[in-house]
């Protein structure tokens, strides 16, 4: 791949981990309009991928995300992970559903979910 192609895949990417980042910390859009000092527009242009952020938005929004601006255009091994905030929600209708179960139920996937971790 060559470097204009890794850019592009890079910019393409932006909007996803700009807004895993954010899930990642638990805020809002309106949140972290705040603390970043942008404006909604901007916030939404660019988790939605219409537009691509400046090197200030860049810099003030991994700021105020607590990320490297590396990993918000995917140069970091780590970036923020999509699948963590997936895990997050996906634990969180699991125990919306759980108080609905009987007893039974709930030490079948306690026995299920110590299986799997081990």
């Amino acid at each position: 791949m060559t470097p204009h192609q890794k850019a592009l895949k890079s910019a393409l990417e932006f909007r996803v981990r700009l807004k895993a980042a954010r899930k990642n910390v638990g805020l809002t859009q309106e949140e972290l309009v705040a603390i970043a000092e942008c404006s909604a527009v901007t916030l939404s242009k660019l988790e939605t991928g219409v537009n691509r952020p400046t090197y200030e938005i860049l810099v003030s929004l991994a700021y105020a995300l607590d990320v490297s601006p590396n990993a918000l255009i995917g140069w970091d091994s780590d970036p923020p992970s999509q699948t963590e905030a997936a895990k997050k929600e996906q634990l969180t209708r699991l125990m919306l559903l759980a108080e609905h179960l009987s007893d039974e139920w709930i030490e079948q996937l306690v026995s299920i979910a110590e299986k799997a971790s081990r």
